[in-house]
């Protein structure tokens, strides 16, 4: 199940992460602990990256479909699994970068919706969700799309590195994966147990750029980051070894990015958004093959495999804030 809980962001689907039981001994609840972690690094420059839709668009539908879309997500075909009553759904903004909280001046408590804060008190927050009370859910959307996109504007003024690597190793830590479970004696010895899933939504472009860099940080074709030039160099050699397949030759030459040591990996589910393939021309037409994305998404599948991730998803750039939002949703639902 989803730490299965869901680490963490659980159901046979997270919307997912349990299977599903004919004669369920036991009433679980699924709660989903959602948090989106943008990469604001140069990628956010339209101009040296033009993409067919922003970030902060992206954001913006996640946002805006909190409730009823998430929230409400209706699980009755689950005979072991609901969401009917009591959500304790969370969903937040966190730093790749921590020290950019402070140089954009960003309120981070303006980026979050806490639905666990009501705890059992389900009139509040059906208050708040249904916007009847002075602190409501319309005010909150509004809070978390402006400061959402003030960010955004100063990180495409003055964009830092995001050392990705990193993040996953020491950035994602309890709370992102709430690995906690709440369990309540009901009626006939039933017990109600109440779980996170816990969704990363990555958004980066996928060439892993900062941090540690250079030879000294490799262990033969393995290294600590994931750059042009490495992208590069792998379909340079693959082209010379006379190689039909990149997978073969990814596997056979130990190539990869070093896994990350996280146990708390193991509860979560990680979507990529936005990976960008630098060697596509303005035309959209691959300009060499195989191509950055081919190579990208193998080194990427196997780095998060290797590392223990519970689940996870490679999108490249999409094409409208509503195909964006369709994976987000398809993701989901699909864990």
């Amino acid at each position: 199940m989803c730490n299965c809980i869901l680490y963490a962001v659980v159901f046979n689907i997270c919307w997912g992460c349990a299977s599903q039981v004919e004669e369920p001994k036991n009433v679980d609840v699924i709660h989903y602990n959602i948090t989106i972690a943008p990469d604001l690094s140069n990628r956010v420059n339209g101009q040296l990256y033009p993409k067919p839709v922003h970030d902060a668009d992206i954001v913006d539908a996640v946002v805006d479909s909190f409730y009823s879309d998430i929230v409400t997500y209706n699980l009755a075909h689950h005979t072991s699994k609901t969401r009917k009553t009591g959500q304790r759904d969370i969903l937040r903004v966190d730093f790749i970068n921590q020290k950019l909280i402070s140089q954009y001046g960003v309120n981070v408590l303006d980026m979050q919706f806490d639905l666990k804060r009501f705890g059992r008190n389900q009139e509040d927050r059906i208050r708040y969700l249904m916007n009847q009370s002075n602190q409501n859910l319309a005010t909150d959307k509004g809070k978390f799309k402006n400061a959402y996109n003030e960010m955004s504007v100063a990180s495409e003024a003055a964009p830092a590195g995001a050392d990705i690597w990193s993040y996953l190793k020491e950035g994602v830590k309890h709370g992102i994966v709430d690995k906690s479970v709440d369990t309540t004696i009901l009626k006939n010895n039933l017990l109600k147990r109440d779980y996170s899933c816990n969704v990363l939504l990555l958004f980066t472009d996928g060439y892993i750029e900062a941090g540690l860099h250079g030879e000294a940080h490799c262990k033969g074709n393995k290294c600590y980051f994931l750059s042009s030039k490495t992208v590069e160099d792998f379909r340079k050699g693959f082209k010379a070894s006379g190689s039909t397949s990149i997978q073969a030759f990814f596997e056979e030459n130990g190539y990869g990015i070093i896994p990350v040591e996280n146990p708390l990996l193991r509860d979560l589910h990680i979507l990529v958004l936005e990976m960008y393939d630098r060697s596509k021309g303005n035309n959209g037409s691959a300009s060499v093959h195989p191509t950055d994305w081919d190579i990208l998404k193998l080194f990427w599948s196997d780095w998060l495999t290797q590392s223990g991730v519970k689940s996870f998803e490679l999108l490249p750039t999409a094409n409208s804030k509503t195909e964006a939002f369709s994976a987000i949703k398809s993701f989901l639902e699909s864990r």
